[in-house]
Formats: C-alpha cells, structure tokens, sequence
C-alpha cells in the first residue's frame, strides 16, 4: 500500500477507509450495489478490475480481494462512507520512479452522485499526495464522452493534457481517452488564490 495513504481520510462528512475483505464487508458492499443500474456503470471498469456490480456476496468478495491484490503493487482502494453508510470506491496508484500519483478510478452508488462526494474524495487525497507524500504531479484518465468525469476533473482544477486517440480496446470497441494533470506547481497557486 501507498505511504500515508495506510490509514483512514476523513472529511465532515466523508470517510475514506480500508476495507478487510471478509463477508461481513462484502455483504456491506453488496447490500448498497444489488439495486444499482448497470448502465449508470458503463464507464466502469476501465482496464482490468472486475465489474463493478457484483451478483452476490460472493462475487463481491471477489471484488474486493482483487482490490486487496492490487495493493501490494503501490496501490490503494478506499471504500467511501457517508453517514456510515457505503456510498463508493475510489482507487488510486503511485508510480515512485515518475513520482506521479494516479487516481484510478471513482466511483458512487446512485443515492450519492450529485452532491460531491468524488470531488471532496479527490481533495482529501490531493492533500496527502502533494503535502505528505511530495508527488510531482496527480494525474488521470477517462473516456471522451464520459462527461461526468471531464467536469470533475475540471472541477478540481486538473489541465487537460491531450487526448489519447483509440488508446482503450473494451467489449469489441477503441476509445479515446482524455488525458489529465496536477502538478505541484499548479496546487501551489491553486493554494495562493483561495
């Protein structure tokens, strides 16, 4: 796991935690996602993490133990709670030799979207990586017409770097994806205006 991401990020009102994969945490999980829309997932998952949506406890289980393997490569999976309640996942890696930080993945169940939870889950983090961790730059990516995420990132000030043509091949298609960063320097001033 990542240094000074090992412990739990809290915000007023967001929990950022480690979760054991066990059943008792699986069936937590399970018991906020066995309703959810699969097509409000599509975007998801955008390399090779199993889907989003389980269909049972087991296969949650499943999902969280790959979660839990990906750690060991400088990896990091936070469960997001909200009033101690699971409200989403947001999934992060460092690459030490570029000193990058990459935010993987975020995503809400529907009961959450809208009120800016994954923006607050992106400062906390921000916070850590350029503050505790020293990173360079803070770096993402996400499909073209995935427009949620182009104004998130917007939103937390990242600068679009480009667009990457055809750069993902997923259920038989290419996608292009665009391709965003932060750097020190840019939180710095960011930091300087508030």
């Amino acid at each position: 796991m990542i240094k000074h991401f090992t412990k739990t990020l809290r915000t007023d009102r967001l929990e950022l935690r480690h979760l054991i994969p066990n059943i008792e945490n699986a069936k937590i999980i399970y018991a906020a996602l066995k309703n959810e829309n699969p097509d409000d997932y599509k975007y998801e998952p955008l390399m090779k993490a199993p889907k989003i949506l389980p269909k049972s406890i087991a296969d949650t289980l499943k999902m969280m133990q790959y979660h839990a393997e990906s750690e060991k490569n400088d990896a990091c999976t936070f469960y997001m709670f909200h009033n101690n309640q699971f409200i989403g996942v947001r999934k992060i890696s460092f690459y030490k030799e570029a000193n990058i930080l990459k935010l993987n993945s975020v995503w809400l169940v529907s009961v959450a979207r809208g009120q800016g939870f994954a923006s607050e889950s992106y400062r906390v983090i921000e916070d850590v990586a350029f503050n505790k961790l020293k990173v360079n730059k803070i770096m993402r990516v996400n499909f073209v017409d995935n427009k949620d995420s182009a104004e998130l990132a917007e939103k937390t000030g990242m600068i679009l770097d480009g667009i990457s043509r055809q750069a993902v091949f997923m259920n038989g298609k290419y996608y292009d994806l665009m391709q965003w960063s932060k750097l020190y320097s840019d939180y710095i001033k960011e930091k300087a205006q508030v």
